[in-house]
């Protein structure tokens, strides 16, 4: 399958509403299967709505990436500058909570590229590490991650109402200095 070369850059508050289709769309297509409670994953997709998405970007300690291919938004990450990492509450980190891109554009570098976008972006303001949690039954993203060069720093839970076996997540995180 052949590489998909996609634009990456800022999003801006003219990128809102396309984020509120992208966003739940990806995030439902990837675990919609963890909640039994229609009503709770609802609640949670408007955490994607283009409503949370243009607060997001109004906070000057977050940024968020977008990746465009045709002009089109296929996925999205945030990262939030001067976050401690849940675990060993380092100081000078940046939390990734959200890269998510749509199923058609999976497999193909896109996540990778956004992330490494934020981390460029991110040594440029003396970020000392990223950090972010993951799933524990997701594990071809854990793999991918540890590719990239994130090690694992201990268990937490998502504060979620979903599946109790699927609650479990692991925070990873990379130095970059």
């Amino acid at each position: 399958m052949d590489r998909l070369e996609p634009r990456l850059r800022r999003a801006t508050a003219a990128d809102v509403e396309e984020l509120g289709y992208v966003g739940p769309a990806a995030y439902a297509a990837e675990y919609a299967y963890f909640w039994d409670d229609s009503v709770a994953l609802a609640r949670h997709l408007a955490t994607f709505s283009s409503d949370a998405f243009s607060r997001l970007i109004e906070r000057p300690q977050v940024s968020v990436w977008v990746a465009e291919i045709d002009e089109t938004i296929v996925g999205f990450l945030t990262m939030i500058v001067g976050s401690a990492d849940p675990i060993q509450s380092r100081a000078g980190g940046a939390e990734i909570p959200r890269i998510y891109l749509l199923p058609g554009v999976k497999g193909h570098g896109i996540g990778y590229k956004l992330l490494e976008c934020a981390i460029a972006h991110a040594r440029k303001d003396d970020i000392r590490y990223v950090w972010l949690d993951v799933m524990a039954s997701a594990r071809q993203a854990r793999s991918a991650y540890i590719r990239w060069g994130f090690v694992e720093l201990g268990p937490t839970r998502f504060s979620k109402p979903v599946k109790a076996e699927l609650a479990d997540m692991i925070v990873l995180a990379k130095q970059l200095d």
